[in-house]
């Protein structure tokens, strides 16, 4: 049964959330619908949150004067300890963690004891002056420092919602055009970067696949080769996750490190949990993954290893689960059933870097898997709901050339992707009707060539 303060809350299409008021108040017919946070600027990406802004809203309405800010002096310190305490809690743990590094190695020195309210407050121009220093003097990237400007405005909204701030002052720190804290200008250098697609080349594909052959974290390399799924997503996943008979695997979770312990937490979106194609040749290796996996199962060397505890961050209450069957565990001699987490790349990482010279990415190795199927026809819903994107301009702004297609289709694609593709040897006519020569060309060239003469014949 709902809950009598749920009247007035809904789930949209994307996800989030909207609250609606309809109430005669102080005598005045009230009607109207939110769906976004006018304290943070934020749409409401919970129950809880749309919940509390009602709440909110109609006890403004009510009586105006208690919502009147309160006149007190307070420091980005006491802001950052208000949010850590309230919602904070309505955060993803990894935003959350982001969010704390950037605060205790950059902000917190600069401006934790400076007010935010109050005749000594600081200035729009000072923090845009500090923007523009990291960005101009340090190593930092542009997109790092963005993390910035976000923890700005997260602490401004905190502000306003404790009623620190008035809505005005808000509004001038955060949305007034003329007045809001901003980035500077990126450099055309980085504007130029910024616009490239960094994916793989076929050589590189090859020459990490025979590095992470035959080792524990094959499997996650191969994952994130041909389905593109996050990172986290990939050390999140459950045996009962990977359907062989459907060739499907279904991402519900994430494994991530917070408060000192791995946990198990829920996929970053809505729309992030999903059923993700995957095709033959990884379905099969799985299959013989799970069968080598079961077997060790029975060692006491592997049940002694896989008893350690991560937690289920999924629901309310924190759930201590001991030994899950995850895929990404160790099955070599003396270390079976050892859980093998993000933090297990850092050694591959290394010995790519030095053999290789490029470094190991796994979100380039899920931007390669999109732009494979993006070049090769999948429709833009296809490569958004592949990737778990809320929305298909985000999919669309960093994979191009889709045209349309099926999920028959898709699946075709994937089927044709190979961690080896070798060069070979055809005849052809010569140039200018000269007679027979031989090409050298990749077998995946030749492959789609051949197939898209069949089809227009």
């Amino acid at each position: 049964m709902a809950r009598n303060s749920d009247v007035g809350l809904k789930q949209l299409a994307n996800g989030n959330w909207s609250c609606r008021i309809f109430k005669k108040i102080n005598g005045e017919q009230i009607d109207s619908t939110y769906k976004i946070d006018s304290r943070t600027g934020e749409p409401f990406r919970t129950k809880s949150q749309a919940r509390d802004f009602r709440e909110y809203k109609i006890a403004e309405l009510r009586d105006p004067e208690k919502r009147k800010p309160k006149n007190k002096a307070v420091t980005f310190s006491y802001v950052w300890d208000l949010y850590t305490n309230t919602l904070a809690r309505d955060k993803a743990p990894a935003t959350y963690t982001k969010h704390k590094s950037i605060w205790e190695n950059h902000i917190k020195g600069n401006f934790g004891s400076k007010y935010m309210t109050g005749a000594q407050a600081v200035s729009v121009l000072e923090i845009n002056d500090y923007l523009s220093r990291m960005y101009r003097t340090t190593e930092l990237s542009y997109h790092y420092i963005e993390g910035f400007l976000k923890v700005f405005y997260l602490l401004f909204g905190t502000a306003y919602s404790a009623n620190l701030l008035d809505f005005e002052q808000l509004n001038k720190y955060t949305k007034e055009k003329n007045t809001r804290i901003t980035m500077p200008p990126m450099s055309d250098a980085d504007r130029e970067e910024d616009g490239k697609i960094e994916i793989y080349k076929q050589d590189e594909i090859e020459k990490m696949a025979k590095i992470f052959e035959g080792t524990d974290l094959e499997p996650a390399f191969l994952i994130a080769f041909y389905c593109g799924l996050r990172e986290s997503e990939i050390f999140g996943l459950f045996w009962d996750d990977i359907d062989f008979h459907n060739s499907t695997i279904t991402v519900s979770k994430q494994l991530i490190y917070a408060n000192g312990v791995w946990c198990i937490s829920p996929v970053k979106t809505l729309t992030s949990k999903r059923v993700v194609d995957m095709p033959k040749t990884l379905s099969k290796f799985l299959f013989e993954r799970k069968k080598a996996m079961t077997r060790a199962k029975q060692e006491q060397g592997f049940k002694n290893r896989a008893s350690e505890i991560v937690m289920d961050i999924r629901d309310t209450a924190p759930i201590e689960v001991v030994g899950a069957d995850f895929v990404n565990r160790k099955l070599g001699e003396g270390l079976a059933g050892k859980l093998l987490t993000t933090n297990s790349l850092k050694f591959y990482s290394k010995k790519i870097s030095q053999e290789c010279g490029f470094s190991l990415k796994m979100h380039k190795l899920r931007k390669t898997n999109l732009t494979y199927l993006a070049e090769n026809g999948a429709s833009f819903k296809y490569l958004k709901e592949h990737a778990g994107h809320i929305k298909v301009e985000t999919t669309l702004k960093y994979y191009i050339k889709a045209g349309e297609t099926s999920k028959e289709q898709g699946m075709r694609i994937l089927n044709t992707m190979t961690t080896e593709d070798p060069l070979i040897t055809i005849e052809g006519p010569g140039i200018g009707g000269q007679e027979t020569r031989t090409y050298t060309v990749r077998k995946s060239q030749w492959d789609r060539i051949q197939n898209e003469q069949k089809r227009k014949k």
